[in-house]
């Protein structure tokens, strides 16, 4: 005997209670078919299947839309354009009442071809294109909320489409911008081929409950081995021309009638014997998600919520709709964390545009310009944060702080002040020294000093002091600086130019100290220019749990004043190997003029 389903399992009940309203994902098309366990046919098969369809009602024709349900909306429905005489042309994505009214709109479309072709499921382009989305693979994406899953498409085994689902603040966004509300139609049923139905204690016709959860209802029959229904008789009836003549070339025929047609019938009554017995719960209910009071993405409302900021040291507030200003004259203060919170989202990106002031983004459209000031805190000016989108503003508002020191001395004298500082960003200065080295390599002794790297850029943009106020940052910061150094470094082109023979054994920063040794003809100069490179080279092994001298050695060879604040660590870091970088473009470039 089988394992046999609850009867709980049949009847559904953490379905019915459930809403669909409710949930983030709301399917807008669904056709799905999950076997639980067991083949079809066979005793013991369990299987459920779930399917949704939906239409976008305009509010005018909200009573229409309590009319509608699965007979009208579900997965009979295929939305798609339609022509008839006497009658308008409808256009695909157009849901018409009765044939004739238009009340909404159809958010998928169903494509459908002649042949062997299947049913493709088009989501309706007016919502891509309202939202904002990057379609990547089988996900629609928002670009300007860091690239955020809105849609989605989901496949079963064979590749099919079973379900498109919409998250739902976005849906609802859109509902509200449109006028319009989503009226849903489910049916959902799960069935399992029993041995013994016995167990369950249903009315011998079946269980039906309507409520307003939906309706309900169950019922079991036998079948035989081919699923077929088992009892009852069976009518069936054949009919045929009298007036064929198989010898004539080209037939024709006239209309039907009792003096060319003949027919027979016949009964038979199917065996009473079930092989097994179908037991089927099913459901079928309707919902509405309804639109948000107001359309912040598609129609530029503003927010429900006003975030208050503290904008004194006193810890004064104000909302972000008084700072939303150009005129406000008020900066705020973040802790420096922040940075590396927006830098999480894809899309991001950090820029520098003198030593203390840059522009971060945390999607492609939006750039923030901030300072940092004297205590290592970030500043910016409020109205740059009030204007922002408030998914952004809400990553800036949980590292939001009271004011701890002056407002950053560079960002002031951008924007109120005298103009940008005269001053460079290690980071800034990092990137371009490495094209300069390469630069300077080629003239000298027509190579590059680096060797191609696919990852470059991507490890390049984690190459900031930020990074040092993570557990072990600045150990993960020298790791980086590594690869784009030492680890780059051409091994086979500098022991060429040393013409070192294949027995003589050199690391990366030893053959290019020899060969800046050989330029300048100062040993000891060459050791003094690559000392911090060899300490950030020994950083980088800090988590490989090294004993603490050799980590104390290692700051002291790069230079790095281990009382200052982690960021200022960060920046001594960067300004060290940039000096040494500048040292030995300096170095080469003078003994290749002086030859």
């Amino acid at each position: 005997m089988s394992e046999h389903p609850s009867q709980e399992w049949f009847e559904m009940a953490e379905v019915r209670r459930r809403r669909l309203s409710a949930s983030v994902w709301i399917p807008l098309r669904r056709s799905e078919t999950v076997v639980i366990q067991g083949e079809k046919n066979t005793i013991g098969l369990r299987e459920e299947v779930d399917c949704v369809g939906s239409v976008a009602v305009a509010l005018e024709h909200r009573a229409i839309g309590e009319r509608l349900s699965w007979s009208d909306i579900g997965l009979i429905k295929n939305p798609g354009p339609s022509a008839y005489k006497n009658l308008p042309y409808k256009p695909a994505d157009v849901h018409w009442f009765n044939d004739d009214q238009p009340i909404g709109v159809d958010l998928v479309l169903v494509h459908s071809l002649n042949g062997n072709h299947e049913r493709e499921w088009f989501i309706n382009q007016d919502l891509i294109m309202a939202l904002r989305l990057l379609k990547e693979g089988d996900v629609w994406l928002a670009v300007d909320e860091g690239y955020e899953e809105v849609i989605r498409r989901r496949r079963d085994a064979g590749g099919n489409v079973v379900s498109i689902d919409i998250k739902s603040e976005y849906l609802r966004d859109y509902l509200c911008a449109r006028g319009m509300a989503l009226r849903i139609s489910q049916y959902r049923q799960r069935m399992a081929l029993l041995d013994d139905p016995s167990y369950l204690s249903w009315p011998e016709n079946g269980l039906l409950v309507e409520d307003d959860k939906g309706r309900f209802s169950s019922r079991v029959f036998g079948v035989d081995s081919r699923g077929w229904m088992t009892g009852g008789s069976v009518a069936l009836m054949q009919v045929w021309r009298t007036d064929v003549d198989e010898g004539e070339d080209v037939p024709i025929f006239d209309g039907e009638s009792d003096e060319n047609t003949e027919y027979k019938s016949s009964t038979y009554t199917r065996p009473d014997t079930p092989y097994a017995y179908r037991t089927e719960g099913e459901l079928w209910r309707e919902d509405w998600i309804e639109p948000a009071d107001r359309s912040t993405r598609i129609r530029d409302d503003d927010p429900v919520e006003d975030l208050a900021y503290v904008v004194d040291a006193s810890g004064e507030r104000l909302p972000a709709s008084a700072l939303d200003n150009e005129d406000v004259g008020r900066w705020l203060w973040f802790k420096p964390q922040v940075i590396e919170a927006l830098l999480g989202f894809r899309g991001s990106s950090l820029s520098w545009y003198s030593k203390n002031t840059g522009g971060v983004k945390c999607s492609p459209d939006y750039d923030t310009h901030f300072g940092i000031n004297a205590g290592g805190y970030i500043n910016v000016y409020a109205y740059d944060i009030a204007k922002l989108p408030q998914w952004q503003q809400r990553v800036w508002y949980g590292h939001n702080a009271a004011p701890d020191g002056p407002v950053s001395a560079e960002l002031m004298s951008a924007q109120m002040g005298k103009g940008p500082a005269d001053t460079i960003a290690p980071e800034a200065r990092f990137a371009e020294l490495l094209e300069e080295l390469d630069v300077t390599f080629v003239k000298g002794f027509g190579s590059p000093l680096f060797r191609p790297h696919d990852v470059q850029q991507d490890v390049l943009s984690r190459v900031h002091r930020f990074r040092s106020l993570a557990p072990s940052g600045i150990l993960s910061l020298a790791k980086d600086v590594a690869r784009l150094t030492a680890d780059s470094f051409d091994i086979p082109f500098l022991r060429s130019v040393l013409k070192l023979g294949p027995k003589e054994t050199l690391g990366s920063i030893k053959l290019l100290q020899a060969v800046l040794s050989k330029a300048i003809n100062d040993e000891a100069e060459a050791r003094k220019i690559l000392g911090p490179l060899v300490g950030v080279y020994d950083l980088r092994l800090g988590d490989a749990h090294l004993p603490s001298s050799k980590i104390d050695d290692a700051y002291a060879l790069v230079g790095i004043d281990r009382s200052a604040s982690a960021i200022d660590q960060a920046v001594g870091l960067l300004d060290k190997v940039c000096v040494t970088f500048e040292a030995i473009n300096l170095g080469i470039q003078s003994a290749k003029e002086g030859q």
